[in-house]
């Protein structure tokens, strides 16, 4: 019996995070997918034995990068308005290294969503604090401004995600423009949600 190599299978994973990324689950092609790891199609299903399993395999690896990013939120060292800032800081870094990341995980959650659901409950299964709890904790105690928690979490996911949804759209206003812009560490984006952060949560 053929061993499974552990660098074959990550080219295979590698190769899918790209075409599933760019393509979704029903776009994406098996056999492009093993042109790209360098292998053949049948090897390809050896090692995962349908598009659908190792849609699965990549689909949940990315969920857990990405709620890796809000583990912070259960840093209890920290005020709960620094904890958000550094959830900042490590959501717009994560973003950067994989801009399609959030269009990805939209994407898929719109054509199934029970099987979103089934993932962050596997996921979240005990594994840290949801920044609606760390909002109502706050203002309970008077850390924090009344806000809607809800509306708040809603405003922070999109000034930290759109920009990198819709770059293409702001990339070819700003070329067709006069106006400059260089942030390629990102660093304004960072500090303007932080402002909003400060602004929507800081009591005078």
């Amino acid at each position: 019996m053929q061993l499974k190599d552990q660098k074959t299978e990550e080219k295979i994973i590698q190769a899918a995070k790209i075409a599933f990324m760019n393509y979704g689950l029903y776009g994406a092609r098996m056999q492009d997918i093993a042109d790209n790891a360098g292998i053949n199609k049948a090897l390809l299903h050896y090692y995962f034995r349908s598009k659908e399993k190792l849609f699965d395999f990549v689909f949940e690896g990315a969920l857990e990068s990405y709620f890796e990013q809000m583990l912070v939120f259960s840093d209890t060292s920290l005020p709960i308005i620094e904890r958000i800032n550094k959830y900042i800081d490590n959501i717009i870094t994560f973003l950067s290294e994989y801009p399609q990341m959030s269009m990805f995980i939209i994407k898929e959650i719109s054509v199934n969503q029970e099987l979103f659901y089934e993932k962050v409950k596997h996921l979240k299964k005990g594994n840290g604090v949801h920044l609606l709890s760390l909002l109502q904790e706050g203002i309970a105690s008077g850390e924090l401004k009344q806000v809607d928690p809800v509306v708040f979490m809603m405003n922070l996911h999109s000034l930290c995600a759109y920009p990198f949804i819709a770059s293409p759209i702001f990339n070819a206003i700003i070329q067709g423009s006069n106006v400059a812009f260089d942030d390629p560490d990102n660093e304004k984006l960072k500090k303007s949600v932080k402002e909003f952060v400060t602004f929507k949560l800081t009591k005078s």
